[in-house]
């Protein structure tokens, strides 16, 4: 795992020291031009202020008198006239003479000199020094200036190491207290103090946070309604097995097993319905594929055909438009399944339950309508709450078919409506999906 903040100290001493370095080049770079321009002033001025050399005897006794660092740091004089051999302020020393008034870089014995000569009629004037003056002079003006940021460095090492750490405790402020949090702890995270850059990150986290929460929550409610629910069917068949221990004849054993199998059906039923609940809430993934829509439709109304028929209701489509949708039919056939139950268990008898398929738009659009008592206004937007049934009507329903078709419609990015008719009596369901080109896609 990598340490943000020993990145940071890294990074930063690092850059610090690469400065600092990069500070005494340039110091010396300069403090070596300048004193490159100041001693050929001294040059110049020296040579033009020599006269034939008579003062070079006195300059070479001198000279014989100073110590090795004063005779290195020492300027060098030479005279050269027409009749007379080169006169020296420095015995045993004759850097060649230059022909031209000038600067020169001259070499003698290894060893580099600058030089500026002044070519008179009678006479040539050449002033020299050796260039180690000038590398020291450089260097001690960029020691002079690197001694202050030396002494800095170090502090500067510990200023970053304290500022690191101070700009990164809200986060460990922050890991701290997550840290402290037991499991049943889902409050969101203070972004008291918190850097910028970091903020949209503990946003996300706190979004998570309720997410999760409510995901919690919402299971939690749906334990405590499915352990609700199946209170009462278990105590009906607790109370139809004792009822059957009871039996006087062949005949009451009879009525009161089918009462028992029609109670075990119920139980079955209620709990089939609670799986698919719990299935489709979880967000399990599914695979998406090309399918034709009227197929599905046509595959589910066959299966209810039967159950139609029994009670003389006349179940069809009156309308069947071919349309593909990126779609799991697996799921489509549970969802189209649930509301045609719907449709068909709140249907009289001698009712009448119509299915069409059809593209409006942008949209394909599966419509059921049946012509049973309909849903009041007032309880319409409460029809896709788990366990919840229309307390006036005589048919038997778990009241989780119409939430398994919500919880299915969003995996599929559907939309499911329920209205009364205005035409007469009876719901009109309306399940809508977004027609567009696409390729298979997981979700």
């Amino acid at each position: 795992m990598i340490s943000l903040k020993k990145q940071l100290i890294v990074w930063s001493v690092g850059l610090l020291t690469v400065v600092g370095l990069l500070a005494g080049g340039f110091s010396y770079l300069l403090a070596r031009e300048g004193a490159s321009i100041f001693l050929d002033y001294q040059l110049r001025l020296f040579a033009g202020s020599v006269d034939e050399g008579s003062q070079l005897p006195a300059m070479q006794a001198k000279f014989l008198r100073e110590n090795r660092k004063e005779q290195r740091n020492s300027f060098v004089i030479q005279v050269w006239t027409a009749r007379e051999p080169v006169r020296s302020s420095r015995p045993n020393f004759e850097l060649p003479i230059e022909k031209s008034t000038g600067y020169a870089d001259v070499s003698y014995r290894g060893e580099k000199w600058r030089a500026y000569t002044i070519v008179y009629p009678e006479r040539t004037v050449q002033i020299s020094q050796s260039d180690e003056v000038l590398r020291e002079i450089a260097a001690d003006a960029a020691l002079c200036a690197l001694l202050p940021i030396s002494v800095l460095f170090p502090l500067s090492w510990v200023l970053v190491v304290f500022g690191v750490g101070r700009i990164l405790k809200p986060l460990a402020d922050v890991t701290c207290a997550v840290t402290l949090r037991d499991a049943s702890s889902l409050t969101p995270i203070s972004s008291r103090c918190i850097p910028t850059e970091v903020a949209p990150l503990i946003t996300e986290i706190n979004g998570l946070l309720l997410r999760i929460r409510e995901s919690i929550e919402s299971q939690r409610h749906f334990v405590l309604d499915a352990a609700h629910e199946l209170r009462n069917p278990l105590a009906a068949l607790q109370l139809q097995m004792e009822n059957l221990s009871q039996s006087r004849s062949q005949e009451d054993m009879d009525n009161r097993i089918s009462e028992l199998r029609a109670g075990i059906q119920r139980a079955s039923h209620i709990v089939g319905q609670l799986l698919k609940m719990a299935r489709y809430e979880a967000e399990v993934r599914t695979v998406r594929e090309r399918t034709d829509l009227g197929a599905i439709v046509k595959r589910c109304i066959s299966g209810f055909v039967p159950v139609a028929e029994k009670s003389r209701i006349d179940l069809g489509m009156i309308r069947d438009e071919t349309v593909f949708i990126w779609a799991s039919p697996d799921d489509l056939h549970v969802l189209f399944d649930n509301l045609l139950d719907n449709a068909i268990r709140y249907t009289q008898q001698g009712g009448q339950i119509d299915v069409s398929v059809e593209v409006s738009g942008q949209k394909a659009l599966v419509t059921i309508t049946d012509n049973g008592p309909g849903i009041p206004d007032s309880l319409l937007p409460r029809v896709f709450d788990r366990f919840f049934r229309v307390g006036c009507h005589e048919a038997e329903g778990s009241g989780i078919g119409l939430a398994i078709v919500n919880a299915i419609a969003k995996r599929e990015s559907a939309e499911v409506k329920l209205t009364n008719r205005e035409d007469a009596h009876g719901l009109v369901a309306v399940v809508s999906f977004n027609l567009f080109e696409s390729s298979p896609q997981s979700v």
